[in-house]
C-alpha cells in the first residue's frame, strides 16, 4: 500500500514539473512567442520601410512622394519576390532600431552604412551600392592642403552626428581631434553647416551629397582628399540583429539585381554619368578621376 501512495505521489510531482517546464517560456521569456518580422512580411506579401531623406538614394517630395535609388531598388526587389513595400515612417539616422524595437516596421530601406556603433542591434543587407566619403573643410582653409592627417589634434573639431557613421569615421582617423557633436534628430545638411559656421573644421560626407550642399552653396566646401577617397563605405538596408532570414531573403534578390545590370540601371536614371561612382569598390580607384567624374 505504501509503494502505491508513493508512486502516485511522485506521478503526480511528475506531472506539475512537466507543467511548469511547458508554461516555463511564457512565463520567463514572454518575447520567444514575438512572430519574427521574417515571419510576417512572408504572412502578409508586405515588406514595411523606414526611411530617411538622402538625396538621391532617398528623395521625399514636398507631396510627400517617394522616390530615389533605395525606393527603385527596394520597390523592384520586393516585386521580384511578391511582395508591395509598405513606406511605413521617416526616421532620423541615430534612431532607426527604436522601431525595429517596437515592431513598428521591418527594415530601414533608404540607404544606411554599417558602422561599428550599428553593430549590437542591427545587421546589414549586402552592398546596394557604393559609397565613397570624403574629409571635407571650408573652401579658405589652407592648414590641411596637402596633409589632411593634421586634423588629428585637440586644436581641431569634427562635426559629427552622435550614434552615426560618421562618429565611427572620426574615431578611427583622427581619434585626437575636438568632436562637434550633432543629435540623432538633425540633418546630414546641418552636420555639414558646423564647418561651413566655423564652429567645426572637418565633416565626414559622402561625394554625392558634398556635391548636392556646393549646389546650394557654390565655394563653400573643399575635399581634403580629391583624388582618392577617405573611405568607401557599403550604402545597404538594415534590419533588426535577430532577423537572419529577412535579410539573407533580400540579399539573394538583391545579388541577382546586381548581377543582370538592374541596379546599374537604376542609378543611372538618377545620377547619368556620375553613376560610376557608386560602383568604385568594383574598379582600381588609381584609375578614376573623381574630380572629372563629379563635374560631369
Amino acid at each position: 500500500m505504501k509503494n502505491l501512495i508513493f508512486a502516485a505521489l511522485l506521478g503526480g510531482l511528475i506531472v506539475l514539473a512537466g507543467i511548469k517546464i511547458v508554461g516555463a517560456p511564457t512565463e520567463t521569456n514572454p518575447a520567444a512567442q514575438k512572430q519574427s518580422a521574417f515571419d510576417r512580411v512572408i504572412a502578409t506579401h508586405t515588406l514595411r520601410c523606414a526611411y530617411a531623406s538622402y538625396d538621391p538614394f532617398l528623395i521625399v517630395g514636398q507631396d510627400k512622394k517617394i522616390t530615389g535609388i533605395f525606393h527603385d531598388a527596394v520597390e523592384g526587389a520586393a516585386k521580384r519576390l511578391g511582395l508591395k513595400v509598405e513606406w511605413t515612417e521617416e526616421v532620423g539616422y541615430g534612431n532607426i532600431n527604436t522601431g525595429f524595437a517596437t515592431g513598428r516596421y521591418d527594415a530601414f530601406c533608404a540607404g544606411l552604412w554599417p558602422a561599428g556603433t550599428r553593430a549590437a542591434n542591427t545587421i546589414f543587407s549586402r552592398a546596394v551600392v557604393w559609397d565613397p566619403v570624403g574629409v571635407w573643410a571650408r573652401a579658405d582653409d589652407t592648414r590641411f592642403d596637402g596633409h589632411m592627417d593634421a586634423l588629428n589634434d585637440p586644436a581641431y573639431k569634427i562635426s559629427m552626428i552622435e550614434g552615426d557613421a560618421t562618429a565611427a569615421m572620426a574615431d578611427a582617423l583622427f581619434p585626437k581631434a575636438g568632436r562637434v557633436a550633432m543629435s540623432q534628430n538633425q540633418s546630414i545638411g546641418e552636420e555639414v553647416s558646423q564647418v561651413t559656421s566655423n564652429k567645426a573644421d572637418a565633416v565626414f560626407q559622402d561625394y554625392l551629397s558634398a556635391d548636392l550642399f556646393l549646389q546650394h552653396t557654390p565655394g563653400s566646401l573643399k575635399n581634403l582628399s580629391p583624388d582618392k577617397p577617405a573611405l568607401i563605405y557599403a550604402l545597404t538596408i538594415g534590419f533588426d540583429v535577430h532577423e537572419v532570414e529577412l535579410k539573407n531573403m533580400l540579399d539573394v534578390v538583391l545579388s541577382d539585381m546586381d548581377r543582370d545590370g538592374t541596379t546599374r540601371g537604376i542609378v543611372k536614371t538618377y545620377l547619368g554619368d556620375k553613376s560610376n561612382l557608386l560602383f568604385m569598390s568594383k574598379i582600381n580607384l588609381r584609375h578614376i578621376n573623381l574630380i572629372a567624374v563629379l563635374s560631369k
